[in-house]
């Protein structure tokens, strides 16, 4: 009886730890797909992936407060775990009894937890960090202001931005989110319009010229 006994109870601290890294995994997926809305399309675009099918992971962005609830979840579980529940006996010498053991899965579960703190901040980051970095255009150059269609998080912007910016002759770009529109300054003898509007299409946002 001592032998079975104890052998479920090892069983059982071995199935809590597993079932502690699968929560740990299923919220940094949860983040990933919580940010993928904002983050995807920038990622793509700097890694110069073109097509409007970019665009259409904004259509995510309606899912993302669901996508942060079940992180939040799984988080909360995960720590409960770790924390709050009793923990089931140990067969002596065993990997669940070893301090070492305990010690990562705390740091694994801490780990996690930033790792989603920063998912979930990067959108609204790299927002700020775009709109701060705009250059300065030579007096030479023409601007044009594009009224953008499709931007639904604080990422877009800069997936817009850099959609402009990689195109030679393009010297400065300002895209907000609100209002939805992209002031760029060009280099006239390299670049019209069109061309920009046709930039930001082919990354999934829809632009044309203000009125």
């Amino acid at each position: 009886m001592t032998d079975e006994s104890t052998t479920s109870s090892t069983t059982k601290r071995g199935t809590g730890s597993r079932g502690t890294g699968a929560g740990l995994f299923a919220a940094v997926v949860a983040a990933i797909a919580a940010s993928l809305c904002c983050l995807g399309p920038l990622v793509l675009v700097s890694l110069g992936a073109t097509g409007a099918w970019i665009g259409n992971l904004s259509a995510l962005e309606p899912y993302r407060p669901l996508f942060m609830a079940a992180t939040a979840g799984f988080l909360v579980l995960a720590f409960f775990r770790v924390y709050r529940a009793e923990p089931a006996a140990c067969e002596p010498g065993s990997a669940c009894e070893r301090p070492a053991t305990k010690r990562a899965t705390k740091a694994s579960l801490w780990l996690a937890m930033c790792v989603v703190i920063g998912l979930f901040a990067a959108p609204y980051v790299v927002g700020r960090l775009a709109a701060s970095t705009d250059e300065a255009a030579p007096v030479t150059t023409d601007s044009v202001t594009l009224t953008v269609d499709g931007m639904t998080c604080d990422t877009c912007p800069a997936t817009v931005k850099k959609s402009l910016t990689r195109l030679d002759g393009v010297v400065g770009a300002r895209v907000s989110f609100d209002p939805p529109q992209a002031v760029v300054e060009f280099d006239p003898t390299k670049l019209t319009a069109k061309d920009l509007v046709e930039a930001t299409a082919a990354v999934g946002y829809p632009s044309h010229t203000a009125d």
